[in-house]
């Protein structure tokens, strides 16, 4: 098929290199680029020469290492022998060889790593310019899609973005130990900036170009936790998107390993958490099922081990789905976790929620003291979000025995946390089940 712009760079710059093809591909300039534009089956020897005779415009990417590679300086050879229109676009501070000296003699070259410069915007205009030659007529173009933030994110190391979203990341946690209203989060979150830009603007446009940043993918996750307790409704679509986007993010990772696995794993469950919160439990327990069989399967090359992974789908459908035979297979898994209190207190808290679910107050009596104890055990270094569902799941248990005192106890507990909290989501479920059982 053929593309207006041939892409020729280093593989080891592909971060830079495909953002700056997303901002042409949204301004209307079709790329061909690999590994992408190859065929299934296909060779580089075969389709490379090809694209370049149908190419419209030779876009070179010069860096110190397109200028090492195997393939660029063919490249740009072929499309010299082809008469291409080569454009060369500087995305590196770098000192040029003698063979790319020889090949770019009297060439317009584009400089993008100077942050002050308007080098993107001019590119699109002469590879539209030059597109639009074989036309008995020059249209017109725009190009309003276009940002200064774009521009600026192209040019900006990815280590140093990373770090900047890692020094976020560290304050935004702080920030909610210290005040956990999603509210006041959100507005603090609007305010941040990074350099002249703000954090949600940077991480918007960071989207948009196709720019893939580790540090990044946390802050979302940590931001959809937040929205996630909160139980506030309007937050929680918010919270998906922001898992969806962190998701892709690990998925797009040059090296797709055993972490960004159980990354992906814990997102995938998040959303599906959401969705129990909207009430929609049939899409919750389908996305825990498909995650299951994800799991299976992934760990056949990274062998994660059962507490990181088959854990969290597992003890969340036993709730959905009511089901018996799901908590006998926690049950005969709970050697793998009994050395980890907090996987433990997880575990046997499920357990129990699902026991009282199912009306079997003989087994929520017997799993009582063991859960008790793990949840001392660990109780320091659990989010206080699980002390409320532990106290809720009290306070029900208590209320269906008949023990009024211990229910009240444990009521009282639960709602004063969830309002030191400002967990509204939690409070308005609490009020309900106080009503039902009055």
């Amino acid at each position: 098929m053929k593309k207006d712009v041939f892409i020729s760079y280093s593989s080891k710059d592909f971060d830079k290199v495909n953002s700056v093809k997303n901002i042409l591909e949204i301004n209307g300039i079709s790329c061909w680029m690999a590994p992408q534009c190859i065929p299934p089956g296909s060779s580089y020897a075969k389709e490379i020469p090809m694209a370049i005779k149908n190419c419209k415009v030779f876009l070179l990417m010069l860096t110190s290492k397109s200028q090492e590679s195997q393939w660029v300086p063919k490249e740009v050879s072929l499309a010299l022998s082809e008469t291409k229109c080569v454009i060369p676009f500087v995305i590196e501070d770098c000192i040029l060889t003698d063979m790319f000296n020889f090949f770019l003699t009297d060439v317009q070259r584009y400089y993008a790593f100077e942050l002050q410069s308007d080098s993107l915007r001019e590119l699109i205009e002469r590879i539209k310019f030059e597109c639009n030659k074989e036309s008995e007529t020059v249209s017109s173009f725009s190009i309003d899609k276009i940002s200064d933030i774009e521009t600026w994110l192209i040019s900006k190391e990815r280590n140093a973005l990373n770090r900047e979203f890692s020094i976020f990341l560290t304050k935004l946690k702080k920030m909610y130990k210290d005040n956990p209203n999603a509210e006041m989060i959100e507005t603090w979150v609007d305010k941040y900036a990074v350099e002249q830009y703000t954090i949600r603007t940077v991480m918007e446009s960071l989207d948009k170009c196709s720019i893939y940043l580790t540090g990044v993918a946390e802050t979302k996750i940590q931001l959809a936790v937040i929205y996630i307790h909160s139980g506030v409704k309007k937050y929680i679509k918010d919270a998906r998107n922001l898992l969806n986007s962190a998701i892709k993010t690990y998925l797009n990772q040059s090296v797709y390993d055993d972490v960004a696995f159980k990354r992906i794993v814990y997102s995938k469950w998040l959303i599906a958490v959401t969705y129990k919160q909207e009430r929609n439990f049939g899409y919750a327990n389908e996305l825990c099922e498909d995650l299951i069989d994800c799991i299976n399967d992934e760990n056949q090359i990274f062998e994660v081990p059962y507490t990181d992974s088959l854990l969290l789908p597992q003890r969340e459908l036993i709730v959905i789905n009511k089901e018996e035979i799901m908590s006998d297979f926690l049950l005969i898994h709970m050697d793998d976790i009994s050395m980890n209190p907090k996987e433990l207190f997880y575990t046997q808290r499920r357990l129990l929620e699902l026991y009282i679910l199912n009306n079997d107050f003989e087994k929520a009596k017997g799993i009582l003291p063991e859960l008790l104890s793990s949840f001392d055990r660990c109780k320091s270094f659990v989010d206080e979000i699980y002390h409320v569902g532990l106290y809720q799941n009290l306070f029900e248990y208590y209320s269906y025995v008949g023990d009024k005192q211990s229910a009240e106890k444990y009521y009282r507990m639960a709602l004063e946390n969830a309002k030191r909290n400002y967990w509204k989501g939690k409070e308005k479920k609490l009020e309900n089940l106080k009503q039902v059982f009055e």
